[in-house]
Formats: C-alpha cells, sequence, structure tokens
C-alpha cells in the first residue's frame, strides 16, 4: 500500500471511529425533561403534612434540569398552589422549601442539607445516583437499558413525615 493509502485508510478508518463514539454520547444524552416529570409526579403524589402558601421548589446547583422546572411552573400547580423554583445557594436556605431538588454538582452538599431540613417535611430529591443511600429521600438512576427510574429511601421519607403512594412506590427501587 502506498503512503498515500495508508494516510486515507487512516483517515477513513478515524472518521468511522469518531462517528460510532458520536452515536454512542448521542445515546447518552440525559433527557432533563424526563427528570422535571418525574419531580412534577412527585410534587402531585407524595403526600405532606400541609402546605401553606406557594409550593417552593429548592434547586442547589447548575443543571439543565432548572430550565425544565422553570418551564414546568409556569404552567402547573404542586397540590393547589403555585410552583416557585428557588435557587437556593447555601444549605441553610433548604428548610423554607418543600422540595430540595440536588443538582449533581452540588452532591457533596447532600449531607447539610438534610442536617438542615431533618425533621421538617421537605422531599430531597437528588440528581446524581445512589445519593439515596446517603440520605436523600429519592435519587435518580439510569438501568442498563437506559430507562430512568429512581431509588427510594423510605427511612428519609418517614423521618421528613412524607407519605409515598403506591403508585409511585411501585416504579421506584427501595433502597436499604
Amino acid at each position: 500500500m502506498t503512503a498515500a493509502g495508508k494516510y486515507i485508510s487512516a483517515f477513513f478508518f478515524a472518521f468511522a471511529l469518531s462517528a460510532g463514539t458520536a452515536q454512542r454520547a448521542a445515546a447518552q444524552d440525559v433527557d432533563y425533561k424526563a427528570y422535571s416529570l418525574f419531580v412534577y409526579n412527585f410534587m402531585k403524589y407524595i403526600e405532606w403534612p400541609e402546605i401553606q402558601g406557594d409550593f417552593v421548589l429548592g434547586v442547589i446547583g447548575d443543571s439543565p434540569v432548572v430550565k425544565e422546572l422553570e418551564a414546568l411552573a409556569k404552567t402547573k400547580k404542586a397540590k393547589g398552589h403555585t410552583i416557585i423554583i428557588k435557587h437556593i445557594t447555601v444549605p441553610d436556605e433548604a428548610g423554607n422549601c418543600q422540595l430540595v431538588y440536588v443538582c449533581s454538582s452540588k452532591s457533596s452538599l447532600l449531607k447539610q442539607v438534610n442536617d438542615k431540613v431533618k425533621g421538617r417535611s421537605v422531599l430531597v430529591v437528588a440528581e446524581r445516583e445512589g445519593l439515596a443511600k446517603k440520605g436523600a429521600a429519592l435519587s435518580f438512576i439510569t438501568l442498563d437499558d437506559d430507562v430512568l427510574k429512581f431509588e427510594i429511601n423510605k427511612t428519609v421519607l418517614d423521618q421528613n413525615k412524607l407519605k409515598i403512594p403506591s403508585v409511585l412506590s411501585n416504579l421506584g427501587l427501595p433502597v436499604l
């Protein structure tokens, strides 16, 4: 094979390799609209003891899901209450929310958030997999077949006086 033939073969090999990588990356893109719909169903079905005023959904960290949640808040209500998206910068602000969404970028703050909401009727939902085992009430998980599910920490739900109906608990995966 000539030198030019080798370069052409190498070019096509690199092109084919990069095309395969792009397809895998596209398949792994996260559907944040699905995350926001799950969060809306959490607001809709989980039972809080009492909600007075607006339903405050605090978001700690940055994630593309925030834009989806803001769009959802413009058109939906939670248990008859207006949904307010509050950007939380420090864990101290979490106690004034009904739901706190912990973005992956701030998952290291989960323990501090839990300390601030302990004993209060605040649902802590973590974007990153495995955080229900570390104290979030719910955390998202993507199964091998790219199906989005959520893990449920029933102990945390009970401690925060929140009830999860069977319609939701049957869709999630319990953690021990």
